[in-house]
């Protein structure tokens, strides 16, 4: 909860103090995305990846280090051909393809100094990574028939193994690992060949190729390795492809520039909420990223950004960001785009607490969801907490909103004090949680004690009384009836006895009982002691005994 605005209302025997959530702030749709000039200009480069609050971005010379809003860090200069990067799962290692040297470099995250180099002259112009955990797998190739390929570098040695994978490539593979899956495929090679392994062990296994008749531009894994996703030239969409039948499953093809534009760049999150493919115009003079549903290839967000192309390859993601690299196409200088956190849109969740607020009774709170785009967000499940006085909890509670988003919900507070209760929504995809809480104070109850039986009884007679100080669906805390009786006879002289001390039930209902032994005017007083939970009370109610005739 970013911020609470407290608001007092009350009487006497009544303060409520509302504690409400604010929704981060939102425009109409969504928080627009961000572009960041990064001062440098490559022609080769772009390729981009975020851990330990740093954003990272190949530059062909340089590796540019920036925070997560863009603002410069440092620069690791001095490099050649520095073209593809990938960071280590622990989050301690960033790594760097240097195409011109043929080598690839480790970089430690926190001090940016490289602290490994690993030659790869067997394996020249190494210009794509993927990586899990210590192990990278690098597509290599100086764009001579037969001579790229993929080879793994077991980068946990001193020394790191270089195990080959496949060859044969004119052009760098483009890698892609999740999970025990990898997939290589050559970019420009028409028609597509994407090969499928198993690296569950040492040793990649073939497990198969996924087929396409047109060449591909970018390549990922999805769901921890079981799909593919495709950036394939002429289609003017994104493929996904299952890993074990190898068979295309679903496509993503509806953003702005989905009918003439070129599919750019695609990647799905690591938490596989989303994927999200970029594309550039066929005229190079806009970009456009957009955010699919990976089960449904529903559009959740998009961005566009016009007079600049989109790096191809160059979607990362970092926490709840995505980021991607821009061209200026005149001067390829780079640009830092950012979407906003996802998820992409807000909601705003609000809670209305009682105008009165005691002790035991039935309280109703009403709210309502609302999200950002305007849209109503059907039925939704929000969980209710609340907290006593001494600051222990009650029982968890889920309650559900109507499908224009209001709710309600009742408690009986069970004492006095000071009662917390929040309501959350935890969001989804397309929108983020929101919350709201209030704290009402709960004053004592006040009963209204009442007694009923005859107003006329004999001598010798039993009377029965009934009486109560509660209401229906109140349980009470236990509590102390006291009933005492005083009577003066026909003559005027007057005596008072105590009767009788009694527990009510839950329900504040009791009873008693008297038989007359002389004539005159009984008045029987009930008190209620009370607790600190319910204010005292007292009441009378006055029989007439008459001496029956002999």
């Amino acid at each position: 909860m970013s911020r609470r605005l407290v608001a007092w209302a009350g009487t006497l025997l009544l303060t409520a103090v509302l504690l409400v959530t604010q929704a981060p702030t939102a425009a109409a749709g969504a928080t627009a995305a961000t572009v960041i000039d990064l001062g440098v200009a490559a022609d080769r480069g772009g390729d981009v990846v975020g851990h330990n609050g740093k954003i990272f971005v190949a530059a062909d010379d340089r590796i540019v280090v920036t925070k997560s809003d863009g603002a410069l860090i440092d620069t690791i200069s001095g490099l050649s051909g520095a073209v593809a990067l990938s960071v280590a799962d622990n989050g301690r290692k960033v790594y760097a393809a240097l195409r011109d040297s043929h080598e690839v470099i480790e970089i430690d995250i926190t001090t940016l100094a490289i602290t490994k180099r690993v030659g790869l002259t067997a394996y020249p112009c190494p210009s794509t990574l993927a990586q899990s955990y210590e192990r990278l797998w690098v597509g290599y190739g100086c764009g001579q028939a037969g001579e790229g390929g993929v080879v793994a570098l077991e980068m946990w040695r001193s020394t790191p193994a270089l195990v080959p994978v496949g060859s044969g490539a004119t052009q760098p593979p483009l890698v892609a690992v999740a999970g025990s899956t990898l997939v290589a495929g050559e970019p420009g090679a028409d028609p597509t060949s994407i090969s499928v392994y198993d690296v569950s062990t040492a040793q990649a296994t073939p497990r198969g190729e996924i087929r396409a008749d047109t060449s591909l531009r970018d390549l990922a894994l999805a769901d921890y390795g079981s799909a593919a996703l495709s950036a394939l030239a002429d289609t003017h969409r994104f493929d996904a492809w299952d890993t074990t039948t190898n068979a295309k499953t679903r496509a993503y093809d509806s953003g702005e520039l989905s009918e003439h534009g070129l599919p750019t760049a695609v990647a799905a999150s690591p938490n596989g909420a989303y994927v999200v493919g970029g594309w550039n115009s066929s005229a190079g003079d806009a970009a456009e990223l957009v955010v699919y549903d990976p089960a449904t290839a529903e559009v959740i967000y998009s961005a566009d950004h016009q007079g600049k192309t989109l790096v191809a390859g160059s979607i990362a993601f970092y926490g709840v960001l995505t980021y991607a690299v821009l061209k200026e196409p005149d001067t390829g200088r780079m640009h830092l785009w950012r979407l906003p956190h996802s998820p992409y849109h807000a909601s705003t969740l609000t809670m209305t607490a009682p105008f009165e607020a005691t002790a035991l009774k039935q309280l109703t709170f009403s709210g309502r969801l609302t999200l950002s785009t305007g849209a109503l967000p059907g039925v939704q499940t929000l969980e209710l907490y609340r907290w006593l006085p001494d600051g222990t909890s009650r029982p968890f509670q889920e309650i559900t909103t109507a499908a224009d988003g209001t709710y309600q919900f009742t408690d009986a507070p069970p004492s006095t004090g000071a009662f917390k209760y929040q309501v959350y929504w935890p969001g989804n995809s397309w929108f983020r949680g929101s919350g709201s809480s209030v704290t009402v104070t709960m004053a004592k109850y006040q009963p209204t004690l009442t007694v009923t039986g005859l107003a006329t009884g004999n001598v010798g007679e039993r009377l029965e009384f009934n009486g109560t100080f509660g209401a229906d669906g109140i349980t009470f805390p236990q509590t102390i009836i006291t009933v005492s009786r005083k009577v003066v006879s026909p003559d005027g002289t007057g005596t008072s006895t105590g009767l009788v001390k009694l527990a009510p039930a839950a329900d504040g209902s009791f009873s008693f009982s008297d038989t007359p032994t002389t004539a005159g005017e009984h008045t029987y007083i009930v008190k209620l002691f009370g607790n600190s939970t319910i204010e005292p009370a007292s009441t009378t109610h006055v029989v007439t005994v008459l001496q029956p005739p002999a």
